[in-house]
C-alpha cells in the first residue's frame, strides 16, 4: 500500500499503467477498530475513536461535540508528545491522558485522516448501547420482583427462528450481539407485563 501511495507502474491489459491507490474508509469492531486508529480501547477512560468524551459522560445529552471531538492534527501533536517523553512513568501518564497507547498503530504509515477514515462500526455501537441499557435496567428490579420478571421472560412467546435468548439478570454476560438486538425489539412488551411500582429498588 505504501508503494502505490507514491504511485506504480503495473500492467492492466497488456499495457504499463500508472497506478496511485491509497486507504480509503476501514471498519472494524469496536476493539480492533480503536487498535487500527490508534486510540486505546473502551475501557479506557476516554476509549472512543471519535471524541475524547469520558466514559462516565457517553450518555449526557448535553455535550459539546465540536470540542470533545478528536482532530488528526491534534492527534498528531500529542502522539509526538508521547514518543518524545523519556521518562516512562510521565509518558504512561500523558497515554492515559490522551487515551492513545504508547506505539503508533501499523496504520499510521499510510496517508489517512485517522479519524475520519476509520468510522465507528454501527452494529458493535449499537448492539454496546443496548446491552449498557438492558444492564442498568435490570439492575434497577427489586430482589423479590426478579423472580417474577424471569417468569415472564420465560414465557414470552418470540418467533421460533431465534434461539433461545439468555437469562438477561443471571446470564447477562453470554448475551451476544445479535441478542441484545433483539431483546431490543421484545423489551418493551416484556417491561409492560412486568413493570409496577413494587418493580423498582426503593434505595
Amino acid at each position: 500500500m505504501k508503494e502505490l501511495e507514491k504511485g506504480k507502474v503495473m500492467t492492466v491489459q497488456g499495457q504499463d499503467t500508472w497506478i496511485i491507490a491509497g486507504l480509503g474508509v476501514v471498519t472494524a469492531d469496536l476493539p480492533q477498530g480503536n487498535d487500527m486508529t490508534g486510540v486505546l480501547r473502551h475501557n479506557a477512560n476516554k476509549g472512543c475513536r471519535t471524541c475524547k468524551t469520558t466514559k462516565e459522560s457517553l450518555s449526557a445529552h448535553n455535550q459539546d461535540i465540536v470540542t470533545t471531538l478528536r482532530y488528526h492534527h491534534i492527534t498528531d501533536e500529542e502522539i509526538l508528545k508521547i514518543s518524545h517523553e523519556t521518562i516512562i512513568s510521565r509518558r504512561d501518564q500523558l497515554c492515559t491522558e490522551y487515551s492513545l497507547p504508547s506505539l503508533p498503530s501499523i496504520l499510521d504509515k499510510l496517508k489517512k485522516k485517522r479519524h475520519l477514515q476509520m468510522p465507528q462500526d454501527v452494529y458493535h455501537a449499537t448492539a454496546g448501547k443496548i446491552g449498557r441499557l438492558l444492564k442498568l435496567t435490570c439492575e434497577l428490579f427489586s430482589r423479590e420482583e426478579e423472580d417474577n420478571f424471569i417468569e415472564i421472560w420465560k414465557n414470552f412467546e418470540i418467533p421460533k427462528r431465534w434461539s433461545r435468548l439468555p437469562n438477561p439478570i443471571t446470564h447477562y454476560n453470554s448475551f451476544m450481539m445479535s441478542d441484545l438486538l433483539r431483546l431490543a425489539m421484545i423489551m418493551p412488551f416484556l417491561l409492560n407485563q412486568f413493570l409496577k411500582e413494587s418493580s423498582i429498588k426503593r434505595n
